[in-house]
């Protein structure tokens, strides 16, 4: 009978954390793409506002309403600067965590590797024995003809 792979229970574990790494690494990259997804949308904003502000100067403004357009604008830099922040520090949180899948991903090729050659001279040993005792059925069928045919 074949015995079991001592580690099983190390490399069943491991499995679980990989995949637990690997959920985990999934919800940080749909982080990074929504902090990047604002971030564009932001920068579109801009992008709008001193469209607009340049179409509204051209034919003349109110300074009052010229003072409005750049302080949003200096609000719109300062949440630009924010979410760029943002979206490093999320891009910071997935590597890490690809790093770690990396790691925990190695730990269960080695525990697979060695249950695979576990298996494997468990198979040989079988087989082995399946060898021996087919050799010994049939010494034993030979030496009991041989020992009819003698008397």
């Amino acid at each position: 009978m074949a015995k079991p792979f001592p580690l099983q229970a190390l490399l069943e574990h491991s499995r679980h954390r990989t995949e637990a790494a690997e959920r985990l690494l999934r919800i940080l990259k749909r982080r990074e793409e929504a902090a990047r997804q604002r971030l564009e949308e932001l920068h579109g904003f801009k992008r709008d506002y001193q469209q607009r502000l340049a179409g509204r100067g051209a034919t003349g403004m109110d300074i009052h309403l010229l003072r409005d357009f750049h302080a949003f604008l200096v609000k719109l830099d300062v949440a630009i600067h924010q979410q760029t922040g943002e979206v490093d520090k999320a891009l910071g949180h997935w590597r890490a965590a690809h790093a770690n899948w990396l790691v925990l991903r190695q730990k269960v090729k080695a525990y697979e590797t060695l249950a695979s050659r576990h298996h494997a001279r468990e198979a040989a040993s079988q087989e082995k024995r399946d060898q021996r005792l087919t050799d010994e059925n049939a010494l034993r069928k030979h030496g009991a003809r041989g020992e009819k045919s003698v008397i």
